[in-house]
């Protein structure tokens, strides 16, 4: 199914060089709104670790696509009046110089500012801003054009719609990610995937998840071939995978995937170390019982039910 007239695409920005965006522009130009990139030089962390950077300056310089910014750590490392100042300057610098539209944004304060500052950008409330409530969307106002839900609501159909009933701007889902969407380690992971002084942060679910491997199926993460089953609640798709999707074929291959709605395995999406990590069938009836269920875990079988199925079949 294209979606050709419909939903657009946000991907994100991977170290490739220029032959890389060329061919992406020249097969779906149409369909890609943006390309993200975290910022960079202020000591401001995106909740990932430090990525290649070696072409990017030349890819935003060619301005294949419009691109936006990354601007959003779980907590910021000072007071907002203490740091905007730089981040004002970078902003600034990159509007200037490139082809930039947009910033994603996880602090209020901070948004007022950019919003003030730079009143032509489009302003993203970050998926990290966990906006999932009525009482939330009245804080924020009307300082966001866009807004991406949680992975904790990604899928609780009721939220959804509401969020999409009563915010002002457009829904923008993050399709692929794969985190668990109440997880206790979550503060604490984002900050060490956010400290440049950590190179290589550890999956701090890891033990929990050979414990109870089932939990991967509860994920913030939505296949391509069910999401006809939440059409109409959302008006823009983001990719994840600035990690995950840097090697060309599979960045092409998740794309077109979702872009036509051709089947995936969870696996297979691009997630992180959190995501489904073996081939596993996920049928519709199955993800759509998710969409509705009271998220009971502590009482409910039916994902480890599900899990312990497939692990029997494949032994």
């Amino acid at each position: 199914m294209d979606l050709s007239g419909k939903q657009r695409f946000v991907v994100p920005y991977v170290d490739q060089g220029k032959t890389f965006w060329e061919k992406l522009s020249v097969l779906y130009r149409e369909h890609i709104r943006e390309v993200y990139f975290p910022l960079t030089g202020e000591n401001i962390g995106t909740g990932r670790p430090s990525l290649p950077d070696k072409h990017l300056t030349g890819f935003l310089e060619s301005g294949i696509f419009p691109v936006s910014v990354l601007i959003n750590p779980l907590v910021l490392p000072r007071p907002v009046n203490e740091i905007s100042g730089g981040i004002i300057k970078k902003v600034e610098y990159y509007l200037k110089n490139y082809n930039l539209i947009g910033v994603t944004l996880a602090n209020l304060a901070l948004a007022k500012i950019i919003r003030k500052t730079f009143p032509s950008l489009e302003l993203t409330a970050s998926t990290l801003m966990e906006i999932s409530n009525e009482q939330q969307l009245v804080m924020i106002g009307d300082v966001f054009d866009r807004l991406v839900p949680p992975g904790r609501i990604l899928r609780d159909i009721r939220t959804l719609k509401m969020l999409k009933k009563r915010f002002k701007g457009k829904i923008r889902i993050m399709v692929n990610e794969g985190c668990l969407p109440s997880c206790v380690f979550r503060t604490q992971h984002f900050y060490e995937m956010s400290n440049p002084d950590i190179a290589y942060p550890d999956s701090l679910c890891y033990e929990l998840l050979e414990e109870k491997p089932w939990l991967r199926l509860t994920g913030g993460w939505i296949l391509p071939q069910h999401l006809s089953l939440i059409e109409g609640l959302f008006d823009e798709i983001k990719l994840s995978g600035r990690i995950s999707l840097q090697r060309p074929e599979r960045y092409f291959r998740v794309l077109e995937s979702y872009l036509f709605r051709k089947a995936l395995y969870p696996h297979e999406t691009g997630g992180g170390p959190a995501s489904v990590n073996v081939p596993m069938d996920i049928r519709t009836d199955f993800f759509k019982y998710t969409l509705s269920c009271r998220k009971n875990c502590s009482s409910c079988k039916f994902c480890e039910d599900y899990w312990k199925k497939y692990k029997a079949g494949h032994e």
